[in-house]
């Protein structure tokens, strides 16, 4: 009788181990060919609203279980406002400086998911990472909602491969990047740009 208990109880224990696998780490590139991402940033002031918006974002994330770690770049050139001469001042070396400072970058590492990702449910994740901007670097809190496709029909008309959806909200305090406002841009230029991105990854996309 020992022994058939014994027995059961290892059967069990095996059984149990494999019904709880390592999650496989998944790496999902950020380099969209059909350049649909979107990042988009607003500067609010008393006399003047600036919308800019770039299409341009490359990066990488890395999931392995529970924790996430990941890079992002935006090319200063590529932040665009709908007025050239504009667009010029915003990379002059008075403001974001793209000649010396030619990206604007985000890094986060192991980062603690609040769950495991399940397919085609958004997950809110609140972390903590480190932006550059204008050659400074500060850690700054991000809130993002990300979602995870497995491979289907319907997912390859946006692309091959897993998919991993990206949608973030923050805010950034331009002095605090040594972004000048000069007096005669004061009132046309808000202390901080409001930005949002919605991005997204495939296991296919290669930097």
């Amino acid at each position: 009788m020992t022994r058939t208990i014994l027995a059961l109880a290892a059967v069990w224990a095996l059984t149990a181990n494999a019904a709880e696998p390592t999650p496989a780490a998944r790496s999902f590139i950020f380099n969209d060919p059909n350049h649909r991402d979107t990042v988009m940033f607003v500067l609010d002031a008393p006399l003047e609203v600036i919308n800019g918006l770039s299409n341009d974002i490359h990066g990488r994330v890395d999931v392995q279980g529970t924790k996430v770690s990941g890079k992002f770049q935006v090319p200063v050139r590529s932040l665009k406002t709908g007025n050239d001469t504009r667009d010029g001042h915003l990379q002059n070396d008075r403001w974001l400086d793209a000649q010396k400072y030619p990206d604007i970058v985000f890094e986060f590492k192991d980062v603690v998911l609040p769950a495991a990702p399940e397919v085609g449910k958004p997950l809110k994740v609140k972390a903590k990472g480190q932006f550059t901007v204008h050659g400074v670097t500060r850690e700054e809190p991000v809130e993002v909602t990300a979602t995870f496709f497995q491979e289907t029909a319907e997912t390859r008309n946006r692309a091959a491969g897993e998919l991993l959806r990206v949608r973030a909200k923050f805010q950034i305090p331009l002095e605090a990047y040594g972004v000048k406002r000069t007096e005669a841009l004061v009132l046309k230029v808000g202390e901080t740009a409001e930005v949002s991105i919605d991005a997204w990854g495939s296991t296919q996309f290669k930097l």
